[in-house]
């Protein structure tokens, strides 16, 4: 089924700039619609859909947040679950081959065809599969010519190993894809598992066609395909976790500490242990809002240390151990 999803799509996207260039359309009213702004091509994409994001933060049912509080934390987990969905791609770039376009999405419609771009210098993406820098490989697909001359996608033949593909968001982020390889398949024969994969990795794969135009069939011979990976810098950022508290103190039963000024944290994590060395054990935590010490009635018996939590739930590093003096 994948494998006719891949050739309807590839297929009726070059059969539909052919159209454009040689006036040429099916007599089947079942290959396309009317001609129309925006023609659509055939294909049955159910199976092909975007990863939804179930991530959830358990800090919520472990400290007590504040209303400005519980708004960095849902700004926070937005960022960070966006950073793995990935983004909504409007412009592409690939300064190799000096390619400037705008990024149209291609969705699919009730009676199961798929929209492809507008304009022969757009470049559509295929919105119900990955995002770029999601899960997955996003795909992207240009005409590679035109009745007028040179679409796109013409010199995507040229791209090598190494050259770099540039996708922005509306709001400016630019996630920087890397090209692995390309490959020319004829239309009867294209690894489809590979191409539209929703399951692993970060990458991108740029489609059009490629071959010589086959006037019987109504379509170029082969498709090119441009896999590309997010470039590592994207993907290996540094986890700064939260500063330590300080000025950790054991006075009777109570253990106090200095709070971390910094607006991202939520709570801390006070753990005990009857030896200095032994092993520390969470007993206690304390919203960021709340004043700073913990009390224990055998405080004395114990030594203890505190830990703050920021909004992404990551724990800095143990306090200075206290001890009752």
């Amino acid at each position: 089924m994948k494998k006719i999803i891949f050739l309807s799509i590839s297929s009726l996207l070059c059969f539909v700039l052919a159209a454009y260039n040689y006036g040429i359309f099916p007599s089947q009213a079942s290959s396309l619609q009317e001609k129309s702004k925006g023609e659509r091509i055939e294909s049955n994409l159910e199976n092909v859909t975007q990863t939804p994001d179930t991530t959830k933060s358990p800090l919520t049912k472990e400290f007590t947040l504040l209303k400005s509080e519980v708004k960095k934390l849902t700004e926070a987990q937005a960022r960070e679950s966006a950073e793995m969905r990935g983004i909504v791609p409007v412009r592409i770039e690939i300064p190799a081959i000096n390619v400037k376009a705008p990024i149209e999405q291609v969705g699919i419609l009730e009676n199961g065809q798929m929209g492809v771009p507008e304009d022969t210098n757009s470049v559509g993406w295929f919105e119900p599969g990955a995002k770029p820098g999601g899960r997955g490989s996003s795909v992207l697909a240009g005409h590679v010519d035109s009745k007028t001359g040179p679409a796109i996608f013409f010199d995507l033949k040229k791209l090598k190993q190494g050259d770099e593909i540039i996708i922005t968001d509306k709001n400016g982020a630019a996630l920087t894809f890397v090209v692995k390889k390309q490959k020319s398949y004829q239309r009867n024969s294209a690894p489809i598992n590979e191409i539209f994969q929703t399951t692993s990795g970060q990458n991108l794969n740029l489609i059009t066609c490629s071959g010589v135009f086959d006037r019987t069939e109504g379509t170029h011979e082969e498709r090119l395909v441009v896999f590309a990976e997010l470039k590592k810098e994207n993907v290996e950022k540094p986890v700064t976790p939260p500063e330590a508290p300080e000025n950790v103190e054991v006075n009777g039963s109570f253990v106090t500490w200095h709070a971390v000024r910094k607006d991202n944290i939520v709570g801390y994590r006070i753990y005990r242990s009857e030896q200095k060395d032994g092993k520390f054990e969470q007993v206690g935590s304390i919203s960021a809002h709340e004043r700073k010490n913990f009390t224990d009635e055998n405080a004395e018996n114990y030594y203890y240390y505190v830990t703050s939590i920021d909004t992404l739930g990551k724990e800095s590093k143990p306090s200075a151990i206290a001890k009752v003096e």
